[in-house]
């Protein structure tokens, strides 16, 4: 898991250059999500102090989608790369923090 949220650490820092028209306000964050079904799992979320902001973000699936597309322009290797050299949160401090 932490090798997972290392990759998303390196996409989430990148989603800002992805996402150019997004409202400045937009921020990315690494967050567990709950799963019904199991354990929770790492995620990027999208937050905004302000409400108008979030309003102008498209549909999960459309966002997905562009990811998608982005990566596979990228390499996926490429990402993978890039996380076995940053330092990141772990996944069980991830996973244990304390919402703000």
């Amino acid at each position: 898991m932490d090798y997972i949220v290392s990759c998303l650490e390196i996409i989430r820092i990148k989603l800002p250059e992805l996402f150019t028209e997004f409202p400045k306000s937009i921020k990315y964050e690494l967050i567990p999500l709950g799963n019904p079904f199991g354990e929770p799992y790492p995620v990027i979320g999208l937050y905004s102090d302000n409400p108008k902001d979030l309003e102008k973000i498209p549909e999960f699936l459309d966002l997905d989608e562009r990811i998608e597309i982005w990566l596979s322009e990228i390499g996926i290797e490429s990402i993978k790369k890039e996380a076995e050299k940053i330092k990141t949160i772990s996944w069980e401090a991830l996973k244990n923090r304390n919402p703000e």
